[in-house]
C-alpha cells in the first residue's frame, strides 16, 4: 500500500461491514460441494437481493422457457454459480447509498456498467466452452467496487476527477493525478477488508493491468475484455468519456480468445445491455 493510499484509507471513518447474506454466499464461492438448497434458503431470507436475482432470471438476455417466480426455478434456469453471483454482487454493490438526486444516477451508471461486465464476463467464458465458470460472473461485477468506495467517501474528490476526464483526460490518468492510486488499488483494498476469495481480489486488482494478475490471469483477463466491451457499447461507468482504453491483446491471449470469437461476442451486445437496463430500473 503506498502512502496516497494509506492516508486515504484512514479517512473512511465507518467502512460498511460485508452484509449477513454476502458472508454466507462466501463461504460458497469456490466451494463445488455447496448444496443448492443452502444457497437457495440464504437468499430467499433477503427479499430485495431475491427480488433482484428473479428479474435478472426474466431479463431478455435469458428469456428462455417460463418465467421464474423463485430462486429455485432461477438456479434451475441460469445456474447455481450465476445465482450465486448475482446475489452476491448486488449484496456487496447495494452497501454504498447516494443521497441525493445527481449521486444517485451516478450509483446507477456505475453498478449498470458492473453488472453488465459480469454478464459480459460469463458469456465469453460460456462462448468459449470453459466448463470452470465459477465467480466469473461475480469477478466481473465487483471488479470497480473500489469506484463505489470513492463515490460514496469522497464524492468532492470523484468530481475534480469527473471534470478532469471532460477535459480529455483519461479516468485513470486522472484517478492518479488526483489521488495518487486508482479505484484498481482502492478496491484491492476492500476486498482485503472484507476477507473475499483470491479470485474476485485478483480480478478487482488487476482488471485495468493485466500483468499485476499472478494466480488468477485467466479470470482477470476475462473481466479486462468483458470490461472493454462494455464500455464499447455505451455502458460506462461514468457520465462522461474518458473510459475508452485498448484492448490488451495479452488479455485475448491468455483465455485464447480470436478476434473472430471477439466479434461473434461483440455482436450479442444489442441484447446484453438491454437486458442489464431492464434489472436496473
Amino acid at each position: 500500500m503506498n502512502e496516497s493510499l494509506r492516508i486515504f484509507t484512514q479517512r473512511i471513518s465507518k467502512l460498511p461491514t460485508i452484509p449477513p447474506i454476502a458472508d454466507k454466499i462466501i463461504e460458497l464461492v469456490g466451494t463445488r460441494d455447496a448444496y443448492m438448497d443452502s444457497l437457495v434458503e440464504t437468499i430467499e431470507k433477503d427479499p430485495a437481493i431475491s427480488g433482484k436475482v428473479i428479474s435478472f432470471s426474466n431479463t431478455a438476455f435469458f428469456r428462455l422457457g417460463r418465467p421464474v417466480t423463485n430462486i429455485s426455478d432461477a438456479v434451475m434456469k441460469i445456474g447455481f454459480d450465476n445465482v450465486k453471483g448475482i446475489a452476491l454482487g448486488i449484496s456487496l454493490l447495494t452497501v454504498f447509498k447516494a443521497d441525493n438526486a445527481g449521486r444517485k444516477a451516478e450509483y446507477m451508471q456505475i453498478f449498470r456498467h458492473c453488472l453488465a461486465v459480469g454478464v459480459i464476463a460469463n458469456e465469453i467464458e460460456e462462448h468459449l466452452g470453459c466448463e470452470d465458470r465459477e465467480d466469473v460472473f461475480t469477478s466481473g461485477l465487483l471488479h470497480d467496487i473500489g469506484m463505489m468506495v470513492m463515490h460514496s467517501f469522497f464524492p468532492d474528490v470523484t468530481e475534480r476527477v469527473n471534470q478532469m476526464v471532460k477535459k480529455g483526460k483519461k479516468y485513470l490518468e486522472a484517478e492518479n493525478e488526483v489521488y495518487g492510486f486508482t479505484h484498481c488499488d482502492v478496491g484491492a483494498w476492500l476486498a482485503d477488508q472484507w476477507n473475499l476469495p483470491s479470485r474476485l481480489h485478483e480480478a478487482i486488482y488487476c482488471h485495468h493491468y493485466l500483468s499485476r494478475a499472478v494466480m488468477h490471469r485467466r479470470t482477470a483477463a476475462v473481466v479486462h475484455i468483458a470490461d472493454n466491451l462494455a464500455i464499447k457499447n455505451g455502458c460506462s461507468p461514468i457520465l462522461s468519456d474518458g473510459f475508452e482504453d485498448k484492448l490488451d491483446e495479452a488479455a485475448m491471449s491468455a483465455i485464447g480468445l480470436t478476434r473472430t470469437q471477439l466479434a461473434a461476442i461483440e455482436k450479442k451486445m444489442d441484447k446484453v445491455i438491454p437486458s442489464v437496463q431492464d434489472i436496473c430500473r
